[in-house]
């Protein structure tokens, strides 16, 4: 107990000192440009061959990438019960969010087009978040069949055998994925469906698959590094795609409300120049300057032991539901996120780990 206290107490110098402040944001927007995209295979380009017909999927066109991921939230929300008629609870729409954030802030090199450049490490990265999971939803049979290729660029998997050897893992990650998905009524059973059957049933899943498509592709996109436009853009998407690991041991939830809400809280609309290393910068809202300060000031060399510690804390449902408190707070109170991490601290004591109740 004293060891895990002390241990907190090391994840709290981290949280860096930040003034209290309020933030009301409850309007829901989609991703930009979601109303165009395409919501089935049947209608993106159709291509006559002389040899064969098929659907051409371009996924370096930004209604294109898009409409992958609208397809995926089409076929995936029957699944769920807890979703809503507008599909908004939907807890893959945290990979459309994200896609459309990168697009409003021109991450994507777009440049006032629908053209993603090869070239973006945003876009390279998201390459695996869009077309890995929506092959292996074809694969298994969520979506249907129709003939359709996906334009290859570069060394950027295009089929689901190519992807199988470039990267493997993520694919595998999808395909469990969609495989609890596929079966998530056993797991639910005849159980009320609380907030904590849908972490158990669902969002421990989507956020396995969600890390690994992110861990395996940084390797492969690390040339696209020296295109950013600043060493401090460069160190920020370093830094979210690191710290990812220690949202995804809280289970957040990941539906289109939950992300859109924490976007505008916490990340810039824009790329990030060498003037934004302090942040004080005068056109971003005072919550991302502070956000991005913590960020840019995590010690990321401390990580694995970090992690170590967080995974202790975040070991129950009800240590997860703190941590995140924890996370949401950093750049709001320093005072209040260290009460959430005695709290999720107290709490791992308190309660017994998943791992030893078999959840």
């Amino acid at each position: 107990m004293r060891m895990l206290i002390f241990l907190s107490i090391i994840i709290l110098f981290f949280i860096i000192h930040i003034n209290a402040n309020t933030f009301n944001d409850t309007e829901i927007t989609y991703p930009p440009f979601w109303h165009i995209a395409p919501s089935s295979l049947s209608e993106f380009p159709l291509i006559n061959d002389s040899l064969s017909q098929y659907r051409l999927i371009d996924p370096w066109f930004y209604p294109h990438r898009l409409g992958l991921y609208k397809i995926l939230i089409n076929v995936t929300t029957p699944f769920m019960p807890f979703c809503s008629s507008s599909n908004a609870s939907n807890i893959l729409f945290a990979l459309p969010s994200q896609f459309g954030w990168q697009f409003s802030s021109n991450r994507l090199f777009t440049n006032g087009t629908m053209n993603i450049s090869t070239n973006s490490w945003w876009a390279s990265a998201n390459y695996y978040l869009s077309v890995i999971p929506f092959l292996v939803a074809v694969d298994i049979g969520l979506i249907h069949k129709e003939p359709f290729r996906i334009l290859r660029q570069n060394n950027f998997c295009s089929s689901s055998t190519e992807c199988f050897r470039q990267i493997p893992h993520a694919m595998e990650q999808w395909y469990l994925f969609f495989l609890h998905l596929t079966q998530s009524a056993s797991c639910i059973s005849n159980k009320k469906l609380t907030q904590r059957i849908i972490e158990k049933c669902y969002l421990q899943h989507i956020w396995t698959a969600y890390k690994s498509s992110i861990y395996n592709a940084l390797p492969l996109v690390e040339s696209k590094l020296d295109y950013l436009p600043s060493e401090v853009e460069k160190l920020f998407g370093l830094g979210w795609a690191r710290f990812i690991n220690l949202i995804s041991m809280t289970r957040k939830n990941t539906d289109l409300y939950e992300t859109i809400r924490n976007q505008r809280k916490f990340l810039p609309f824009r790329m990030l120049k060498e003037s934004d290393r302090i942040p004080e910068s005068n056109d971003l809202p005072d919550l991302v300057n502070r956000s991005l300060k913590n960020l840019l000031s995590f010690r990321f060399d401390w990580l694995l032991f970090i992690e170590k510690i967080w995974s202790r804390i975040t070991c129950n449902y009800e240590g997860r539901i703190y941590a995140q408190y924890t996370l949401e707070t950093m750049a709001l109170s320093k005072l209040l996120a260290s009460t959430y991490l005695a709290k999720a601290t107290m709490n791992a004591f308190l309660y017994k780990c998943d791992r030893l109740l078999n959840l």
